[in-house]
């Protein structure tokens, strides 16, 4: 497999926007395609639930610590938890050392692009590690009031580094009994500020899809929108 050619990160507006269902959305409807891809989380702080369900997902492909090989108890950012130790080299290996093993690797990253991952230099984010893998970017936003200028913010960034492959997944946060005002625009205003980049949305799933059965039930609810999406990669 040719370096960084098909791997992809996955990052998210923020803190609880989706990335961690939307990853195993993905990775479940590769599998169940016949396509040896596999998902790791490189850096966790607090609770593994996120490793724990994606491991789940691929039994027996990777251990704990190969999928996730920097762990902190601490639910804080990882500058923070890491006490500065954490050096970008060492989640660029870890990346690359999965790259090899795959057709397609899934990288699910912590919080939003610029979270502060070490304290080398100027400090090292998510979009630094971007930068250095030339990987494919897909970011997961929920659609409600307030994504507009989280994407913007997040596309700027992404442009800046020079990313070449770059998607957008919004997901409804609510049923559409409790969607608020702006999810029926969201998509539209987004798509008229980046005509270039291919927007998806995905529906309301429930509150809770943090087992197997729940994301393959759901993955089959998605399965065109998942298609297109890996159509695009």
């Amino acid at each position: 497999m040719k370096r960084g050619s098909r791997t992809f990160f996955i990052t998210g507006t923020d803190t609880g926007a989706g990335k961690t269902i939307l990853t195993a959305l993905l990775l479940d409807h590769l599998r169940a395609q016949g396509e040896n891809a596999i998902a790791i989380k490189p850096l966790c702080t607090g609770p593994r639930d996120d490793v724990r369900l994606l491991q789940s997902l691929q039994p027996g492909a990777l251990t704990d610590d190969e999928m996730n090989p920097f762990h902190y108890a601490k639910p804080v950012t990882p500058l923070v938890a890491s006490r500065g130790r954490l050096k970008r080299e060492h989640i660029v290996s870890a990346i690359r050392q999965r790259e090899g093993e795959c057709e397609r690797l899934l990288v699910e990253g912590a919080g939003g692009l610029r979270v502060p991952l070490s304290s080398e230099a100027a400090g090292v984010t998510w979009d630094e590690v971007v930068n250095t893998l030339k990987c494919g970017v897909i970011l997961a936003a929920p659609n409600r009031l307030g994504v507009l200028n989280h994407v913007n913010l997040t596309l700027d960034r992404l442009k800046t580094i020079g990313a070449k492959k770059v998607f957008v997944v919004l997901s409804d946060c609510n049923p559409p009994s409790r969607r608020d005002a702006s999810a029926a625009s969201n998509e539209r205003v987004l798509a008229g500020f980046w005509p270039e980049t291919p927007f998806l949305k995905l529906p309301y799933l429930g509150s809770n899809l943090g087992t197997p059965e729940k994301i393959r039930a759901a993955r089959k609810k998605t399965k065109k929108t998942l298609a297109r999406l890996v159509s695009l990669l």
